[in-house]
């Protein structure tokens, strides 16, 4: 049964203490100015927070955002607004499935931003995303073949490479593939073989990061 997961949020903006914890530093989103307006201190307030919400959400210190990684941020926000829009049980079904296999923030929120389960089916369809998971990239079925994993790689390719987990956290609305898997492994030591826990965390459906025991 799947329990649920204190934000991962706050759970993978924490984790100073796991040497493991990887994230990508080319988010791909063009640069931003540098400057942020308000109109008055009640919405400086709210989006302060709001900002610095997101930031941890992103793996960014919000301390000291740059331009990019304010337009990162409006991103992600522009994205939750989107996937909260989704109204019916079929959309959100649709886009959960897709979701591991959208390359980035910018790709979620054009397909979201069609207007019908049927122009995203065909989006879908356009940009061959069901193709990305049949065919790993050369570098993901190396790490497959050698029982590894790496960020940015999907769930079904985790499970390819060390198999289902013993347990799953979810973290939130389920819809966002926000979760922590759990593994436990006998691994080679001096003194023979011990046993090894192993976390997994992905976001989107996607790993992020990683922690050992």
């Amino acid at each position: 049964m799947m329990k649920v997961l204190v934000s991962v949020i706050v759970a993978l903006g924490a984790l100073s203490g796991c040497s493991h914890l990887h994230r990508s530093a080319d988010s791909g989103y063009a640069p931003a100015p540098e400057d942020v307006r308000y109109s008055d201190n009640s919405n400086r307030a709210v989006y302060d927070r709001q900002t610095r919400q997101t930031a941890y959400e992103l793996g960014l210190d919000p301390a000291s955002l740059s331009g990019r990684d304010l337009q990162a941020v409006r991103d992600r926000q522009q994205l939750r607004q989107l996937e909260r829009s989704l109204s019916s049980r079929k959309e959100r079904e649709q886009y959960s499935k897709i979701l591991p296999w959208l390359k980035n923030d910018a790709e979620k929120i054009e397909v979201l931003s069609i207007p019908s389960i049927e122009g995203r089916q065909a989006w879908v369809n356009r940009n061959s995303v069901w193709n990305r998971s049949q065919a790993p990239q050369e570098e993901m079925k190396g790490l497959i073949e050698s029982q590894d994993i790496a960020v940015g790689m999907p769930q079904d390719y985790v499970k390819r490479s060390w198999g289902d987990p013993m347990s799953v956290e979810v973290s939130g609305n389920p819809l966002y593939k926000n979760e922590r898997w759990k593994y436990q492994k006998f691994v080679s030591a001096p003194e023979g073989y011990r046993k090894e826990t192993r976390y997994v965390y992905f976001e989107g459906g996607r790993v992020v990061g990683w922690e050992t025991e």
